[in-house]
């Protein structure tokens, strides 16, 4: 009865949680983003400088400026061309691991908080920019295409490579990670503790 006591009321606190700090998240969530874009974008302008222009912050988005143009739905040279061809990534789809790591984390009873907290958070926000940069290589793989892969002086992972990675990125890392964090650092905590004890015993 004690572990289902447990169990219903850190069920309770995380819901309970989950709205304020989600509600904080979608205010925030552009100054969060900005440090990762700026490393992602020095990243891609340093590794990919024929293909990529810029990565810049639009609110909580991110802008893939590339050194092509477009015309026709046809890339060309960006001499021939009226405007910079860019795409709008959205960070918000990588960095709401954060919020829901938050919620299980406070909700969890704990001797220290603020010291695990941030250790998981960084660890949560590099696995944001690796996200971010996955993101950015899906677009120009799938938007630049040809001019992207055949860089001679850049090394450019597999197209299979570039749609693992995203599709780990952002279909598991989110949702995954902030739980597996909060297991490993909770496992000595009264809640984890019941329910690997019942484990065991059953």
């Amino acid at each position: 009865m004690a572990e289902q006591h447990h169990m219903r009321q850190f069920l309770l606190f995380v819901f309970t949680l989950l709205i304020p700090f989600f509600a904080l998240w979608t205010i925030a969530s552009a100054p969060i983003a900005l440090p990762a874009i700026g490393i992602v974008g020095m990243l891609l302008t340093n590794w990919f400088p024929d293909v990529v222009n810029a990565l810049y912050a639009s609110g909580p988005e991110a802008i893939l400026m590339t050194e092509f143009g477009e015309s026709a739905g046809q890339l060309i040279p960006l001499s021939q061309a009226e405007y910079r061809l860019g795409f709008e990534i959205n960070t918000r789809i990588l960095s709401y691991s954060l919020p829901f790591y938050t919620a299980l984390h406070f909700a969890t009873e704990k001797k220290t908080y603020l010291a695990d907290y941030l250790w998981g958070a960084l660890i949560l926000y590099v696995l944001f920019v690796f996200g971010l940069l996955c993101l950015c290589l899906k677009e120009l793989m799938i938007n630049v295409g040809a001019p992207f892969f055949n860089q001679p002086e850049s090394f450019v992972p597999y197209a299979e490579v570039i749609a693992i990675a995203y599709q780990f990125s952002v279909l598991i890392v989110p949702t995954l990670a902030p739980a597996v964090l909060w297991i490993w650092q909770s496992k000595d905590s009264q809640l984890l503790q019941g329910v690997f004890v019942k484990t065991v015993d059953s």
